[in-house]
Formats: C-alpha cells, structure tokens, sequence
C-alpha cells in the first residue's frame, strides 16, 4: 500500500504540475535568424514563390549579407515563363540578392529552354539534388 501511495504521489505530481515547454517567443525566434546565414526554399508553386521572395525580401532588409536562394521546381518552373504577374517577383529578387535557381529536369519536362526565362534566373539540372548539395553546404532548407 505504501508503495501504490509513492507511484500515486509521483505520478500525480508529474501530470498536474504545469510545464513551460516554450519558454521564447515568437519575435525572439525571428530575431535568432543569423544575419550572416545561409538559406534556401524549395518551391513548386507560384503562390509559395511569391512567399518564399518576401520571406527573403524580409529577412535580407535586416541582414543583406545573408545568403537566400529559392530552388524552383514542378509547376512554377513553367508559371514563372507564362504568368507575367510573376515578373514582378522575379525583378525584386535579382534587386535583393535572392539567387532563383530553376531545376532543368522540370523545364525540360514542359518543353522549355533557357532562353524562355528572365536574365535574372539561373539554372541546375536537378532541384532536389541541388537543395541536397545547399544542405551539404550549411544551407538551412525548407519545402514548400
């Protein structure tokens, strides 16, 4: 009984006593990005192109040192020749230093070339290969 009384107190104490498991908030995990960082995303949309450049467009203005690539792949490698809306996008990343990087594998699949693309875009022949070697290299990546 003494024994059942001592699992009792134990346990009982471990579930009702409160916890802090995030003890930082939100703007301090934003302020933690490091200025002279490396990072990329891996996008097959337009919609999460145009998030992942003013992702960038963000964290550059305090930090225009910072390394930012966003590896295009599926879709929006064919998005960004065809919607002119997305020019936009593409200006204001070449304007930030935001490295855009099309996978060639996918433009190939959509019977694209090159010469299809905006100055300011530049080419691997495979993205996921590519955002692997960004990993090697210190990247932090996300895929969106």
């Amino acid at each position: 009984m003494r024994l059942f009384l001592m699992i009792l107190v134990v346990v009982g104490s471990a579930v009702f006593t409160p916890t802090n498991a995030q003890t930082s908030s939100v703007i301090e995990s934003e302020n933690s990005v490091k200025k002279d960082g490396k990072y990329a995303l891996l996008v097959s949309n337009a919609r999460y192109f145009q998030a992942a450049v003013r992702t960038g467009e963000s964290l550059k203005a305090n930090a225009p040192e910072m390394d930012f690539e966003v590896v295009l792949v599926g879709q929006v490698v064919k998005d960004i020749v065809t919607d002119v809306s997305l020019t936009k996008t593409i200006e204001l990343s070449k304007k930030l230093g935001i490295r855009l990087v099309v996978c060639e594998a996918a433009m190939n699949h959509m019977q694209l070339k090159k010469s299809d693309y905006h100055s300011a875009i530049e080419f691997t022949p495979d993205g996921f290969i590519y955002i692997f070697g960004l990993q090697e290299s210190g990247y932090k990546t996300i895929t969106l």
